[in-house]
């Protein structure tokens, strides 16, 4: 399966996890949570799918070995992110796990942009 259909499939599975979630903080009254719920909708959600539609709007991009790389970066980096949010909205000591969370996924956006910057362009 190409990056860019995996992308635009793990963002469906984020909002509806998201979702899912969101439902169950507001029927439990645990709103405590609601940081988690907005970075699983916002850096799941959003950015899975508009990766996904830059691969798709430039498939020039799918050509690069890296960009299997980039998809697994990213998707890892957000799991351990929105873990470690869960971890710190819960009352736990988790700042480290979403420290290491945030930085992979940081550094898997960087890598989308010199993709796109390099293997971006027609030819």
């Amino acid at each position: 399966m190409k990056v860019d259909r995996l992308y635009i499939l793990c963002g469906f599975v984020w909002v509806v996890a998201a979702m899912v979630f969101g439902f169950y903080l507001g029927a439990a009254e645990q709103l405590q949570y609601s940081n988690t719920h907005a970075h699983a909708a916002l850096v799941g959600f959003v950015l899975s799918i508009l990766f996904g539609l830059i691969f798709r709007c430039w498939p020039r991009l799918l050509e690069s070995r890296l960009a299997p790389v980039q998809f697994g970066l990213y998707q890892v980096g957000t799991v351990v992110l929105i873990a470690g949010k869960y971890s710190i909205d819960g009352g736990n000591s988790a700042i480290m796990l979403a420290v290491l969370g945030a930085t992979i996924t940081i550094v898997a956006t960087a890598l989308m942009g010199w993709l796109f910057v390099f293997h971006g362009e027609d030819r």
